[in-house]
């Protein structure tokens, strides 16, 4: 297994070296890198990590509070989930890692008060059951072999589980959880956390709703009554959409109750993972692709949550054929918003675009970030990586689910953008 990971990684890397001596000849031949180049160049790719199989999400975190972001990433064939340890610019990202077969998503909280963050992985294929890895306490939290790994016994073999969010439902005991699913017995759910929960048998699982395949879920107080509320995007079947679910209330007798549910849209319209934004007014911009065809943008007008405003774009002509993420931020340090999107089926195509408005032209400019390796693109955090003053892109690909030729892995996009005028 690991002179084929090894082989792998060295076959990606002459692909990168290539593209990097491509990027630099067509500089050369353009006499340097004016505006136009940095717009139509795709951007310098770095890698955090290739030397597994099915690297399927990134999740931010810090950590170790020292002020740098350090990332989580399941790798569904590889059966692990990692933990990155950002190492400062100082080199290479040291890692913690978990067994996970089939992860899907994993998340860091402290889920036992103790201080330290535990991490919880969602796996689906044939392992089905969502776990929590308990991390050790002070200077010995990286040392891989001091975790403990547990099962929660009334998560097996209910779903194929996807994702999960933190969330105190109940406003007792611990941090609880939003857990959602796909296929056979999927549901938007929570997990109740016991007085002890490092009582791994006391965990309850209850049910907010049925679902379909979960591609999303966030935690938002979108109607501003005090209580979090559940944002999702769901595909395929009758519940299809973006929609969120209200919170009952804190008591007993309401968390039994039915958590009401409030479309905003998409519904019959493969909605895949969503980027929201909070305006200084409180409400909500959502914006998600479709499974093939468009960009949706939902505005929320009203304080309860029930009215929005929907745009849409099409995809960009030399983006892949399938869309996977969105997430907005200002690019180009305009001051105004962009739009970055990520896809599958790109091979020989851009896996990652931005996106910014013509404002003169009234329609939308589509830039290559990625060139044309990878082919299956997951979510993207804009994020400052290398403290430049500007948004870069992290994010994963994973190579069409491949178990035995890895893809790009846990990668960035350097931003080039910031001395545009």
């Amino acid at each position: 297994m690991r002179s084929r990971i090894e082989k792998n990684r060295v076959v990606i890397m002459i692909k990168m070296h290539l593209f990097s001596i491509a990027s630099l000849i067509l500089v050369f031949w353009f006499g340097g890198c004016s505006d136009q180049d940095i717009l139509t160049t795709p951007w310098n790719m770095h890698v955090i990590d290739n030397t597994s199989f099915g690297s399927d999400g990134t999740k931010v975190y810090d950590v170790n509070n020292d002020g740098y972001e350090d990332i989580v990433c399941g790798w569904e064939q590889g059966h692990v989930a990692r933990l990155y340890l950002n190492p400062q610019q100082k080199g290479v990202w040291r890692f913690i890692e978990m067994p996970a077969p089939d992860v899907e998503d994993a998340i860091m909280v402290d889920l036992d008060g103790d201080g330290s963050m535990d991490m919880v992985t969602f796996s689906e294929g044939e392992h089905r059951r969502i776990a929590i890895h308990w991390a050790p306490r002070g200077e010995v939290y990286e040392e891989a072999d001091l975790w403990k790994t547990e099962d929660i016994p009334c998560t097996i073999d209910v779903t194929q589980w996807m994702f999960g969010q933190p969330m105190d439902v109940d406003n007792k005991n611990g941090i609880d959880l939003i857990v959602v699913g796909k296929n056979e017995g999927a549901i938007v759910g929570w997990l109740e956390s016991p007085e002890d929960p490092r009582d791994i048998g006391a965990w309850k699982l209850h049910t907010i709703a049925p679902a379909s395949w979960v591609m999303s879920v966030e935690i938002l107080d979108i109607n501003r009554d005090g209580r979090p509320d559940v944002l999702v995007s769901d595909r395929n079947d009758q519940t299809n959409g973006v929609k969120w679910f209200q919170h009952p209330g804190f008591q007993e007798e309401e968390l039994e109750t039915i958590w009401n549910e409030h479309l905003i849209g998409m519904r019959e319209m493969d909605p895949m993972f969503l980027d929201v934004k909070i305006d200084a007014n409180g409400l909500l911009e959502i914006w998600v692709p479709n499974l093939h065809e468009k960009i949706f943008q939902f505005v929320q007008l009203d304080a309860a949550g029930l009215d929005w405003k929907t745009e849409s774009i099409p995809f960009p002509e030399q983006a892949g054929t399938v869309g996977k993420s969105a997430a907005t931020g200002d690019i180009d340090g305009d001051g105004k918003m962009d739009l970055v999107t990520t896809y599958d089926g790109a091979e020989n195509r851009a896996g990652v675009v931005w996106s910014h408005f013509n404002e003169s032209t009234g329609d939308w400019q589509h830039h290559d970030v990625s060139g044309p390796l990878g082919n299956k693109y997951d979510f993207s955090y804009l994020l400052d990586m290398d403290r430049d003053g500007d948004l870069d892109i992290l994010t994963s690909e994973e190579n069409n689910n491949s178990s035995t030729v890895a893809g790009l892995g846990v990668i960035w996009y350097e931003n080039p953008l910031i001395n545009l005028e």
